[in-house]
């Protein structure tokens, strides 16, 4: 159900489906907790039309059930990336999609974390390019402020470049650079590397496709 909700003496009670508090007869609050309380991409995603925008962990369902006549998005993300149940009582945790794990990095002689296959492969081609003289991960926090509250940010990747460049990637898929929470952190993070003479980027697949063909290159 798009909109979790059960009723009962004719009042509906809304159960937020990350946490299971429930709201009763008060969709504006169950909305407002879920945004104010739960990661947009990670745990839902906000309807795009501006009458709804719900909290929703499907977008499909959501449109086909709420606006049937209404053309869905052809580009952003469409579900939510971990979904949890409560129907039992006890929270269960659909396995994330996207890959977790240690990568030895060759180059800088260290193990770091990766959170997605992305960023594996962005580790993979920062030890292979030979122009990379080293690179750390989730180098420093920057605040930003996302809907009036103050909150911490932590880019991925501090890159350094024989030439005394340094850059600051963020590896996202970009099914995920139009969600409002990205847009902020990032806008944060440009000001911060501005003020140290760095660049920021994000880096989605387009981004990695051209590290990937990079490396190809030099491997003849």
């Amino acid at each position: 159900m798009t909109l979790p909700f059960v009723s009962e003496n004719n009042k509906r009670k809304y159960c937020c489906f990350v946490c299971g508090v429930v709201f009763e007869d008060d969709f504006e609050e169950f909305k407002n907790h879920i945004k104010e309380k739960h990661r947009e991409g990670d745990d839902y995603i906000s309807c795009p039309l501006l009458r709804c925008s719900a909290p929703v962990r499907d977008l499909r369902t959501h449109f086909k059930a709420k606006h049937p006549g209404e053309t869905l998005p052809k580009h952003g993300q469409m579900k939510a990336m971990i979904w949890k149940d409560f129907k039992s009582g006890k929270a269960r945790t659909r396995k994330p999609k996207f890959k977790e794990g240690w990568h030895e990095s060759t180059k800088m002689q260290r193990t770091f974390r990766y959170r997605s296959g992305y960023e594996k492969t962005v580790y993979e081609c920062l030890d292979a390019m030979p122009e990379v003289v080293g690179y750390n991960v989730e180098p420093f926090r920057i605040p930003y402020i996302h809907e009036g509250q103050e909150h911490e940010y932590i880019p991925d990747i501090l890159v350094i470049f024989s030439n005394d460049r340094k850059e600051v990637w963020e590896v996202k898929p970009a099914s995920q650079t139009h969600l409002a929470i990205n847009q902020n952190k990032w806008a944060a993070a440009s000001r911060e590397c501005a003020a140290r003479g760095w660049d920021f980027i994000v880096i989605t697949e387009q981004g990695i496709n051209k590290l990937k063909k990079r490396v190809r290159m030099l491997n003849g």
